[in-house]
């Protein structure tokens, strides 16, 4: 009997130390005109609040940080693209990486998580990124 729960106490901490990331959020789909303007603005405002670099490239379909500066292998860059679906129907990507995909802080896959419930209204948004060159 106590052999079992030997096992079964190993199995469960194994379980627990080899948890996969969390799957990707539902995607961001908003139907042109009022839908699509706010959700962009969202997702703009979003970026402008949680990254620490400046936004470089800001056009109708794309909005884009500078890169890190070589210093930092921890800070995220990110890119978020609005791609026509057909249909009058848009969807909204989120991408980011950082030079050490490994130390990247906050990870990438909480941020797209963040950003999307941002996005679609049901998370307000964190506290101001300090803002790198």
């Amino acid at each position: 009997m106590r052999g079992f729960s030997v096992i079964g106490l190993g199995m469960l901490l194994s379980a627990c130390a080899s948890q996969e990331p969390p799957p990707p959020p539902q995607p961001i789909i908003c139907t042109i005109g009022a839908d699509c303007d706010a959700k962009w603005s969202r997702a703009a405002s979003w970026i402008g609040t949680n990254s620490a670099l400046k936004i470089r490239l800001r056009t109708p379909t794309t909005i884009q940080t500078s890169d890190p500066p070589a210093s930092s292998d921890s800070t995220p860059a990110f890119t978020v693209t609005k791609v026509a679906r057909g249909d009058g129907r848009y969807e909204i990507a989120f991408n980011g990486g950082c030079a050490k995909a490994s130390r990247c802080a906050p990870i990438i896959a909480e941020s797209r998580a963040r950003f999307t419930l941002y996005v679609l209204g049901q998370e307000p948004p964190s506290q101001p990124a300090a803002k790198q060159n």
